[in-house]
């Protein structure tokens, strides 16, 4: 009964990927390992409210569609009369087929990928470590009591793990590395980890790649934070500016300093001068505080004028002695 409802619903899926691969220009490609159920379910509603749609199918499925929205549907297709109306192939998606491997899931949107990736990849689960597991991290137990009785020191004996009894209860007195990044989680690693009730593991979505309107952004690639690209860009305009107006190289970079520094002597010389042009006006430079300023200066040289004019007095005594 299940296969039977699984075939009845294959005609629908390859109707629906069929269309959403012509509806959309950005298909977001999610690694689903160690993802479950639940989690699934909570980010495809996540994702719903920021126009994003999640598919999950067998890749078989999807690559089959791929095949065929990549040529000129034929009139003799089975499904020809319901999917005529999404137009001419699309020879772009091509490059998306390689992207159809392992246990993923396809994200159909028009947000950018940037926009979405931390939504994504913020959802992640607790989990146990599972015998057969690849350790995503390295798993170490810090000393420390471990709630379990002296009864089973034996057990922690026969892993090496250095332990005391204290206040009738086992406790470990060193740091004990129990896995190692990338190693394959065994039995006894395992049971230990359960026995102390640790979940070291976080599994969640994680973006792989996007395909976008006929390129595909790699997993590196959809890691880049757009303000950090748009500072560094900002810095580097700045030193070439520096650079150029340094060696008197007037270039995109370098023109608008040039010219505003040129207005700025421009400007200086207009104020002291007295001459007033429209451009000075429009900057609102301060043109009426320079006369003002000259005529604070002008008033102590004016009060102090009575005292020296007895000058000529001394000259003209002085002048009838040496005559």
């Amino acid at each position: 009964m299940g296969k039977k409802e699984t075939k009845d619903k294959k005609p629908a899926q390859f109707k629906k990927i069929y269309e959403l691969l012509s509806k959309y220009t950005q298909v977001i490609i999610v690694g689903l390992a160690n993802v479950g159920s639940k989690q699934v379910q909570d980010i495809r509603r996540i994702l719903a409210k920021k126009n994003a749609l999640l598919v999950i199918g067998k890749n078989t499925l999807f690559k089959k569609v791929l095949a065929t929205r990549v040529q000129e549907l034929p009139d003799t297709h089975e499904y020809y009369d319901e999917l005529k109306k999404f137009g001419n192939a699309i020879k772009e998606l091509d490059s998306l087929k390689n992207q159809v491997a392992g246990k993923v899931g396809f994200i159909f949107t028009d947000t950018p990928v940037f926009d979405l990736k931390p939504i994504i990849e913020e959802n992640k689960v607790e989990t146990p470590a599972r015998v057969g597991a690849i350790a995503p991290i390295d798993v170490v137990i810090p000393p420390g009591p471990t709630g379990m009785d002296p009864a089973s020191i034996q057990f922690f004996h026969a892993l090496q793990i250095p332990t005391k009894i204290e206040k009738g209860q086992i406790q470990i007195t060193k740091d004990f590395v129990v896995l190692k990044t990338g190693q394959k989680v065994g039995q006894s690693q395992a049971v230990l980890l359960q026995k102390l009730g640790k979940k070291p593991f976080l599994y969640g979505m994680e973006v792989l790649s996007c395909y976008d309107n006929g390129s595909i952004l790699n997993k590196q690639q959809v890691s880049v934070n757009l303000n950090d690209i748009v500072t560094k860009f900002q810095q580097n305009v700045q030193n070439i500016s520096a650079i150029s107006l340094q060696n008197g190289w007037i270039n995109e970079a370098s023109a608008p300093y040039v010219l505003a520094n040129a207005f700025k002597d421009l400007a200086a010389i207009g104020l002291q001068s007295g001459f007033v042009f429209d451009q000075i006006k429009q900057s609102n430079a301060p043109v009426a505080a320079a006369p003002v300023a000259a005529k604070v200066e002008q008033k102590p040289a004016a009060q102090q004028a009575p005292a020296k004019v007895e000058e000529p007095e001394e000259d003209v005594d002085m002048g009838g002695l040496f005559d």
